[in-house]
């Protein structure tokens, strides 16, 4: 079972934001057995997920081990077929890949072969049939790694994750009278042109919690009602709009006094 760590707990009573204004929640958690595992079996929203500078890594590093892996391969079956005891090229002799008589042309005939580009130079015969298999399987293998790559960056491009840089919220929230009635409030507002069409505001107030049996729950979640019974959680930020919480007999805000 995942728990958050102390950590958490003793930065929210610190006065630390419990979520950053990034919009990254600041918990870490702990206890969590075959962690590596779990992201490992969604590779694609892992991928997605992680910084940058590591899917650029993991970019190159499936490219050049795949090339690496078929150029082996390639390398093996020209040794096993004597392609590489006939370097002076005896015209009596078919190759399995002409033009292949070490590691490093078979590397490139990878490369050539997985990402299309074909020189003219180095091309399979009908010698071997495994070294013709050997190339249909590498060129579905790296239509699978085009496709998941490709679709990996677009989806990481396209995440909206910095679109919050540019919602801004009012420093500071108050509570004050608005209808002669003491209603908690603060602002928020978009400085793009690029409206966010059916915006949903929602509202949360975590803080510390005892039960009626003596559980103590660090970070209990209590939602804030600022109108979603009305329908006017729903905004349109066109110009900044003031988000209103009615603290009444059922806000969890009720009772609190100034200290």
């Amino acid at each position: 079972m995942a728990l958050a760590t102390a950590r958490s707990t003793r930065a929210a009573r610190s006065g630390n934001r419990f979520v950053k204004k990034n919009g990254q929640c600041n918990v870490q958690f702990t206890n969590m057995e075959d962690k590596s595992s779990r992201y490992m079996a969604d590779m694609f929203t892992t991928c997605v997920d992680i910084r940058w500078r590591y899917m650029l890594v993991l970019f190159t590093l499936v490219f050049v081990l795949s090339w690496l892996a078929f150029g082996l391969a390639f390398w093996v079956i020209a040794l096993l077929h004597g392609d590489l005891d006939n370097p002076a090229g005896d015209d009596n002799f078919t190759p399995c890949v002409l033009q292949v008589n070490g590691f490093v042309a078979a590397f490139l005939f990878s490369i050539e072969t997985q990402s299309t580009i074909g020189y003219g130079y180095r091309c399979v015969t009908e010698e071997c049939p495994v070294a013709v298999f050997m190339v249909v399987f590498q060129s579905i293998v790296g239509c699978i790694i085009d496709c998941f790559m490709i679709g990996a960056i677009m989806a990481k491009m396209a995440r909206p994750k910095k679109r919050a840089q540019t919602l801004l919220f009012s420093h500071n929230a108050v509570i004050a009278m608005r209808d002669s009635k003491l209603c908690l409030m603060w602002r928020v507002g978009n400085l793009r042109k690029s409206h966010i069409v059916e915006a949903h505001v929602r509202a949360q107030l975590i803080k510390p919690r005892i039960t009626d049996e003596g559980e103590y729950i660090p970070l209990d979640q209590i939602d804030i009602n600022v109108g979603f019974d009305k329908g006017l959680d729903r905004i349109f930020l066109v110009s900044p709009i003031t988000i209103i919480h009615e603290i009444d007999e059922d806000s969890p805000l009720y009772g609190i006094g100034k200290k």
